[in-house]
């Protein structure tokens, strides 16, 4: 598992996400979405009503070709252990 900070290019150990039934549901579906084939290259965002919130999904594995993830998430795929 890979946590992000976005802003600061920073891997997080811990976080905590506090979702409305409506955020939870939509998380669901891109998670179901994910574990399917057709998500194998896909990704996901989870945006808060006003938009000021964002959470991006993707699926990884370590032994997957990383090519289609931009360098910093490689860097932290390839760093995660």
């Amino acid at each position: 598992m890979i946590i992000l900070d976005e802003l600061t290019n920073k891997n997080l150990a811990n976080v905590t996400i506090l979702l409305t039934k409506s955020e939870a549901t939509q998380m669901l579906g891109y998670l179901e979405n994910l574990l399917s084939d057709l998500g194998q290259n896909a990704h996901f965002h989870l945006n808060s009503d006003c938009f000021t919130k964002e959470i991006t999904l993707a699926r990884y594995e370590k032994d997957e070709c990383l090519d289609r993830f931009a360098d910093k998430y490689k860097k932290q795929i390839l760093l995660d252990g």
